[in-house]
């Protein structure tokens, strides 16, 4: 050690930083440990803050980088709300922050029950499936989106069984895309 420290005089300083660190016993790790709850309602606080700063206006998209990312934590959140799947404790704190849910239009499974019959009609007037070729039909490209999003959900496995029969018999041959 003595050699070492001749050579480097900072060499026992940075093993003692090192390897001089306290001893954590379980209740102490367990009280600093990141789980979902706390992460969840650091989250939370992080939002509240944002709108406190803005005036109550909700974190937007283009507003800038933390905005962003606090705008798809509360779009996580209406998508655990829609499911079931928010604690009710949860969906009081959010509310207790204001309209939270967004502006959305109407029931999401009716929306999601009208785009196949919009499909279903758009193949009955050009005889195919809508493509996503912007540069030459950008009218498609809406269409063209939602049926390849369910093309990969149903691929996935993560299609609704009831929806897949609905777009079954809705749209014949809709699971495999032609060229």
């Amino acid at each position: 050690m003595d050699r070492e420290i001749r050579r480097n005089p900072g060499w026992l300083d940075g093993c003692l930083l090192v390897h001089v660190q306290p001893v954590w016993d379980g209740a102490a790790a367990k009280k600093f440990a990141r789980n979902r709850n706390r992460v969840w309602w650091q989250h939370y606080r992080h939002v509240a803050a944002h709108m406190r700063e803005r005036g109550g206006a909700l974190p937007a998209q283009n507003e800038s980088v933390r905005a962003r990312g606090l705008y798809r934590w509360l779009e996580a959140q209406r998508r655990q709300h829609d499911a079931g799947n928010l604690t009710q404790d949860r969906i009081e704190a959010l509310d207790a922050l204001g309209e939270w849910r967004g502006t959305r239009r109407g029931n999401p499974d009716a929306l999601w029950a009208s785009r196949p019959e919009q499909v279903r009609q758009f193949h009955a007037e050009k005889g195919r499936f809508p493509v996503y070729t912007p540069q030459r039909r950008p009218e498609e490209k809406a269409l063209a989106t939602r049926l390849h999003r369910q093309r990969t959900w149903a691929r996935n496995g993560r299609l609704r069984h009831d929806r897949h029969q609905h777009l079954d018999r809705v749209l014949p041959g809709w699971s495999t895309p032609t060229s």
